[in-house]
């Protein structure tokens, strides 16, 4: 009988993960997907489901490039900074921190960035407004809670999943799903 091992064995490879880009964009898109449920469900703030209704598919896609993006900052982070010049190890762990990091730094910035910018320019800008009133500190959050549900999911990819065959399917059955929370 095989032993299941659910806690991934440390430390996890740097390179592997940085040039397998499909086990990032899956994760990313089940955790959109999650983060999509909720909003159809209400069990988040009433702008989010307005900016999924108004950008339909170009909410979804922002949203997902945008986590790809911070993921991706925090593997060449470390990579290329924190390993090299502070010797610090890569692990689940001290990646969890460096994303929740480096996502709360983009939040900040980013609502800086929108609350300057000028009202009635911009749909989106005005609706990413609201959502910052709406949501204030809560949405830092929840963010980090989506960052560190997609690292836990690309942990796993890399961990259980050896055939791209597998992820590939995942991949087009969790777009061929979204799109039908999008479009409710």
């Amino acid at each position: 009988m095989n032993n299941i091992n659910l806690v991934p064995s440390f430390p996890l490879d740097l390179d592997k993960i940085i040039n397998n880009p499909v086990n990032i964009v899956l994760a990313v898109i089940l955790v959109d997907i999650i983060a999509l449920i909720s909003a159809r469900n209400n069990l988040v703030g009433k702008v989010i489901n307005e900016w999924y209704d108004k950008f339909t598919i170009g909410a979804f896609t922002a949203d997902v490039c945008s986590m790809i993006f911070l993921i991706y900052i925090s593997l060449i982070l470390f990579k290329y900074v924190l390993v090299p010049k502070f010797n610090i190890p890569f692990n689940l762990f001290t990646f969890l921190i460096s994303i929740v990091v480096i996502q709360m730094i983009h939040d900040f910035i980013f609502a800086l960035i929108i609350m300057k910018y000028p009202e009635t320019q911009n749909d989106m800008v005005n609706v990413f407004k609201k959502y910052i009133d709406e949501g204030s500190f809560i949405i830092l959050f929840v963010d980090a809670l989506m960052m560190i549900s997609c690292v836990l999911l690309i942990s796993l990819f890399y961990y259980y999943f050896d055939s791209n065959l597998i992820i590939y399917l995942l991949l087009s059955l969790s777009l061929y799903f979204a799109m039908f929370l999008i479009y409710h």
